[in-house]
């Protein structure tokens, strides 16, 4: 029975880094607009959050490269030293110190669980229906409505927890690795051992986590028709030890990635026009990802041992997408591979069976302490809405396409490989799979469902939903460039629901179109990547971010002009005092 019914002027679904951005972000710029922020756990911070975090774990990213561009994250408040990874544990007091910079804790309802979102019949706006959890004992439900309706609910919302087949005597916890900390002393623990289902850097996490117990061992399962293990590199690569974010972030390394919104004049635009219009400049580019990919191969001495040799990637460093993640551990994950505490296996879980033993589809048998399931998110939305059909109207993942979809998706498949060529030409195969018979095995054709389709990967493309300029999605993507992405949406955003230009000059067909030509890229752009579901940019960040800025009528260029532009590398302080811009533009 619904108890309570309210009315807000902005209501952001998501406390993490872009469901705080945003509300920050359009606080500033409108302190006098109503805004509520829901989340359904007990806190803020979302993969960050006290709950989700445990002993060791650390952001990929070092300081520097992982904080608010207006909110520095200063050395001595938060112990983090230059050149370290961060904690999880000072992410969480960083985030928590950023909304009370911010000014938007008064805004938070946490424990507030969105049950569907409804259009409202006039147009006007969104009802979400919730229920809230204010007391293990009690819930409340009830209907907010929300003139403007930002979801950032992120990509690590929802598990993915796989059925096996279990007998009734089985003992040892079953668990996804979401839940890793919260039984965090019940697995890790001496004389013990684990079995870790999954190849991400969260199996690897938790494998470390296990392995470095006194007399405890870890087994990671990699299902063989998956897409093998992860790229895991080192915080610094090539030969002259460059700091793998700063040169991800540089301009020239991006000039190696076919991307379709990215600058077509000037200096950028010649180096994109040899590189992947030219048979020389495509013979550089494949020369380039492959140099790439076995400098990180080598600086990890993957070929260097049988054991460590199976976690060599299947596929090359092209197809990486946020299949990257850089080696944050404070010893050598490798060297307990080659030392047996941690095990390999290209296998997959047949099923539970007697009181502890996991039965692999090979045959063979593993005795275990516990499994953890590092299996992955539900990629895309998790709400239901309503009426019926509203979330394809959205631009959300669905299955079966419409003929329509469909021929919009291969007219922009066409466009991306005729500009494109590389795209096609490529070896996507798995050419390191240990089993030469999954080499070349297809896998799920990208026509069989939608990905997200959002025009600017924030807003629906339907000329209805974005004349009426009520609803966006923020952080439905994938990127190395959190902060900084977050923010720069954050503006984008804000000026779209006031009603300034960012679309409204352009056609309803064009808006499709370009919709079509962006998300069609992310699917195709990397096989390992989440593309054919969600944005995958990576690599294409810095033009993805330039594309918004220029929308917002802000240069995105900032080192300079010439030379400099090229090479020199981005982080968020290059963003700095956007913020500040744009309250200037509303006076």
């Amino acid at each position: 029975m619904e108890t309570a019914t309210e009315k807000a002027y902005l209501v952001v679904i998501g406390a993490g880094i872009f469901g705080l951005t945003t509300a920050h972000t359009y606080h500033r710029l409108h302190p006098e607009a109503t805004i509520v922020i829901l989340d359904s756990a007990p806190s803020i911070g979302g993969p960050w959050a006290p709950q989700r975090i445990f002993p060791g774990l650390r952001t990929n990213n070092l300081w520097g490269m992982y904080e608010h561009p207006d909110f520095p994250m200063d050395e001595t408040t938060f112990g983090v030293k230059r050149g370290e990874h961060i904690p999880a544990a000072k992410m969480f007091d960083y985030l928590t110190a950023f909304v009370e910079w911010a000014d938007i804790k008064q805004f938070l309802r946490l424990q507030t669980n969105v049950n569907f979102i409804e259009r409202v019949k006039n147009g006007k706006g969104w009802n979400l229906h919730w229920t809230a959890y204010p007391r293990p004992d009690s819930t409340l439900d009830g209907v907010l409505h929300a003139k403007k309706l930002v979801i950032a609910v992120g990509n690590t919302n929802k598990p993915v927890l796989p059925d096996y087949p279990t007998s009734k005597s089985f003992q040892p916890l079953v668990i996804h690795a979401k839940d890793f900390p919260s039984h965090y002393p019940d697995i890790v623990r001496p004389n013990s051992h684990t079995v870790i289902v999954g190849s991400g850097k969260s199996a690897w996490d938790v494998a470390y986590a296990c392995a470095t117990q006194p007399s405890a061992t870890a087994t990671i399962l990699i299902r063989p028709d998956g897409n093998g293990p992860v790229w895991m590199t080192p915080s610094h690569v090539t030969p002259l030890g460059l700091w793998l974010e700063k040169l991800v972030h540089t301009r020239f390394f991006g000039f190696m990635s076919p991307c379709p919104w990215a600058r077509t004049c000037g200096i950028e635009g010649w180096f994109r026009s040899f590189f992947h219009r030219t048979w020389p400049g495509r013979k550089i580019v494949g020369a380039f990802w492959n140099i790439l990919g076995e400098d990180a191969i080598a600086l990890n001495g993957l070929d260097n041992h049988t054991e460590t040799r199976k976690l060599r990637p299947w596929r090359g460093a092209f197809e990486v997408g946020t299949g990257l993640s850089i080696h944050n551990y404070p010893t050598n994950f490798f060297d307990l591979v080659r030392e047996g505490k941690i095990h390999v296996l290209v296998d997959e879980v047949d099923k539970l069976d007697g009181e502890n033993e996991v039965v692999l589809k090979s045959g063979d048998a593993l005795q275990t302490d516990a499994i953890v399931c590092a299996t992955g998110w539900q990629k895309g939305y998790t709400f239901r809405f309503r009426p019926e059909g509203l979330g394809k109207d959205l631009g959300v993942p669905s299955q079966h396409p419409t003929p329509d979809e469909q021929s919009l998706a291969a007219k922009s498949e066409a466009w991306l490989y005729k500009k494109f060529p590389y795209l096609k030409t490529r070896d996507t195969s798995r050419m390191h799979h240990p089993n030469p018979s999954f080499r070349y095995a297809a896998q799920q054709p990208l026509s069989d469902h939608q990905p997200y389709r959002l025009y600017r990967f924030m807003v629906p493309p339907d000329r209805g939903l974005m004349n009426g300029r009520d609803i966006a999605f923020a952080g439905a993507l994938f990127c190395l460039g959190t902060f900084p992405c977050a923010y720069i949406q954050s503006l984008w955003i804000s000026r779209f629901f006031d009603l300034r230009r960012t679309t409204q000059s352009l056609s309803s067909t064009q808006a499709l179109e370009e919709t079509y030509r962006d998300t069609q890229y992310c699917a195709l752009r990397g096989a390992m990547s989440y593309g054919s579901t969600m944005p995958d940019l990576v690599f294409d960040t810095l033009p993805y971010f330039d594309m918004l800025l220029t929308d917002l009528e802000v240069e995105g260029r900032r080192k300079g002009g010439g030379i400099r532009e090229c090479v020199k590398s981005y982080g968020p302080e290059d963003y700095r005092g956007l913020l500040d811009g744009e309250m200037g533009r509303l006076e």
